[in-house]
């Protein structure tokens, strides 16, 4: 029975269902975001280590390493690319100001 209620939350708010992360982003139109390619290739020339990135939230969410060499998982403006949030472990270590 408990399944059968996931799947009808999941169905009645889809956002719900594909946040599974720490911080949502503003609603951003597709077109405008930023593609995975160019936020790598953004975040490498400023000294980052991308391991992996996915949509989470709203964000795009980066696991990698920071140009300090701390191994992290960090949320992104969708369109701007700004860094919004940076978490180390469970441990909030940067929330930009909304």
């Amino acid at each position: 029975m408990k399944g059968v209620f996931a799947v009808g939350v999941a169905i009645a708010f889809p956002q719900l269902a594909m946040a599974t992360g720490m911080y949502q982003c503003e609603p951003v139109a597709q077109g405008q975001w930023l593609p995975e390619a160019s936020l790598t290739e953004m975040l490498e020339a400023d000294g980052w280590r991308v391991r992996r990135m996915k949509v989470d939230g709203g964000c795009w969410e980066v696991y990698g390493t920071t140009p300090e060499g701390k191994r992290v998982e960090a949320y992104f403006h969708p369109a701007s690319g700004e860094l919004l949030l940076l978490n180390q472990r469970g441990r909030i270590i940067f929330r930009s100001k909304d």
